[in-house]
């Protein structure tokens, strides 16, 4: 019975709507505009947040850098103390929270090729260099765990040393000399250019640490002097940097407070930078959602024409025996379905303009689930509160001065 009676309303709802189309449209309007606009925004700053996401996940947004240091009287750390074993990093690397660990060896050393001769920075480093970077290659391949293992004297140019020393030339299978002893170019890393302070990202060479240990004439020394990491997400990036002080603690026999290493990450930077793009995506949607008040009052103001339009046939309503609370769901009907037609049109016309808007700014737009639930929720939402008024207008009308009017 109650569902016969809500469905009834419904139709004749759709009923009354339709008979003026071109009134309907128009009053729809300000919801239409409203509810696109709000998803349009919704979409490209959801969007914007993924790139960003990405951008700092390949800025080392799970990184981990552990550095070694020695307290001095002052208290402050002087950058230099002992450095790192390679037992000291297979206990650090075999933590399930780690993914990558990449320990890295610094040096200036002559370079040379044919009569071409500078003094290049060196970095010994392993495989794992490229995926806690992001750092890929353009050309040939990057350094294997074979040739950590082996020692190769094999390196990989960064973009500023391939055109440095091989200029336009294909630098893949070429000989450079690092301090005398030939090395085969093997790759070259794709451009990162100019860090925002000036410094040139490109401008090295790296090689494989164990290779740099041997070319410095230290085989047997551990010479790692600064370790990156990246754990497997950033929820476990707090418990991988306690899991890792933990170890080191142990095996250099420290407590806590005393430790002679530095370990340090991004996270902070990350979560502002991503609180200001969720702040900002609130700001938008707030500025977007005006327009949907505005279409309200329209309904509301077209809801209070057609109380007054129909005012007769409410009247008769009422003579023969509608209540107060059926011509108030009847109105609440019509202005309701009239906000969810708006509601409809305007997700339909969000999807499609913010598909657009990606393929121009060159990110994705990402309209989520949520995002239209909300939409239909908030539209239907003002329907309701906006046709209150005209629907108990509509209740309490003078049955007799209501059929007397026409």
């Amino acid at each position: 019975m109650i569902r016969k009676y809500f469905f009834s309303n419904i139709n004749e709802a759709r009923i009354n709507l339709f008979r003026n189309k071109t009134r309907t449209l128009l009053t729809s309007l300000g919801i239409i505009i409203g509810i696109t606009s709000v998803i349009i925004l919704i979409a490209i700053t959801n969007g914007a947040r993924s790139v960003i996401e990405t951008q700092l996940t390949s800025l080392g947004a799970k990184t981990i850098m552990l550095k070694p240091f020695v307290r001095t009287a002052s208290g402050f750390s002087t950058g230099k103390g002992q450095s790192f074993s390679d037992n000291e990093l297979k206990l650090i690397k075999d933590l399930d929270s780690i993914d990558y660990l990449a320990p890295i060896v610094k040096v200036s050393q002559e370079v040379n090729y044919r009569s071409i001769s500078n003094v290049v920075a060196l970095v010994g480093t392993n495989s794992d260099f490229s995926a806690i970077n992001d750092w890929k290659t353009t050309s040939g391949s990057f350094i294997t765990q074979n040739d950590v293992l082996d020692g190769s004297k094999v390196c990989v140019l960064g973009l500023t040393n391939s055109r440095r020393f091989f200029g336009a030339e294909d630098p893949i299978g070429k000989k450079i000399r690092i301090n005398g002893i030939p090395h085969i170019v093997i790759g070259v890393l794709e451009p990162k250019g100019l860090t925002p302070g000036g410094r040139d990202q490109d401008d090295f060479i790296l090689l494989p640490y164990t290779s740099l240990n041997r070319l410095l004439f230290r085989p047997d020394m551990s010479n790692i002097t600064t370790v990156l990491m990246s754990s497997r997400s950033s929820e476990e990036l707090e418990y991988a940097k306690f899991s890792i002080k933990k170890i080191l603690r142990e095996t250099r026999n420290i407590n806590s407070g005393e430790d002679n290493f530095d370990l340090s990450s991004y996270e902070g930077v990350t979560k502002r930078i991503l609180n200001t793009t969720k702040v900002l995506r609130i700001l938008l949607a707030s500025i977007a959602s005006i327009s949907l008040i505005v279409g309200g009052i329209g309904i509301m103001n077209i809801m209070l024409v057609s109380v007054t339009e129909r005012t007769k046939e409410i009247g008769i309503r009422i003579t023969i025996g509608a209540k107060s609370k059926d011509i108030v769901f009847q109105f609440l009907c019509e202005s309701a379905l009239l906000s969810l037609i708006g509601g409809i049109v305007g997700v339909l016309l969000g999807y499609i303009i913010s598909q657009i808007a990606s393929i121009i700014i060159g990110w994705p737009a990402i309209v989520s689930l949520t995002s239209v639930f909300i939409a239909f929720f908030f539209s239907g939402g003002i329907g309701i509160f906006f046709g209150i008024y005209p629907a108990f207008k509509a209740s309490k009308l003078d049955p007799i001065m209501a059929i007397r009017n026409e």
